[in-house]
């Protein structure tokens, strides 16, 4: 793997634990199951909504299963493209809480 390609990995892992970490502690406040608005928490994030490094940060936590998309949001075409771009409602998960007890733990 080349040394780019690590170093964009390690932004995007960086990117989606502090939006993370910002979503928690602005709207999850450490309540799995609780819903979230990534494009809320963003700025503070430093992540420019609809930007690659946004909707890379969001894809990352997806994967991660730290967020999961609001199902109950997507039954209309708009919201699932909504969902595409990092919009729309995602629900903050057990998941999205150890990876965040990872963060301050020691390691």
């Amino acid at each position: 793997m080349s040394t780019e390609g690590d170093a964009i990995q390690a932004r995007t892992r960086s990117d989606g634990l502090r939006l993370l970490r910002i979503i928690n502690d602005t709207q999850a406040h450490g309540q799995e199951g609780a819903r979230a608005y990534p494009p809320r928490a963003a700025q503070e994030a430093g992540l420019e909504v609809g930007s690659e490094r946004y909707e890379d940060a969001i894809a990352y936590l997806v994967e991660q299963a730290a967020l999961r998309r609001d199902e109950h949001m997507a039954s209309d075409e708009d919201v699932r493209d909504q969902h595409l771009r990092g919009y729309g409602l995602y629900i903050f998960t057990r998941r999205a809480l150890k990876l965040l007890d990872g963060l301050y733990s020691p390691e």
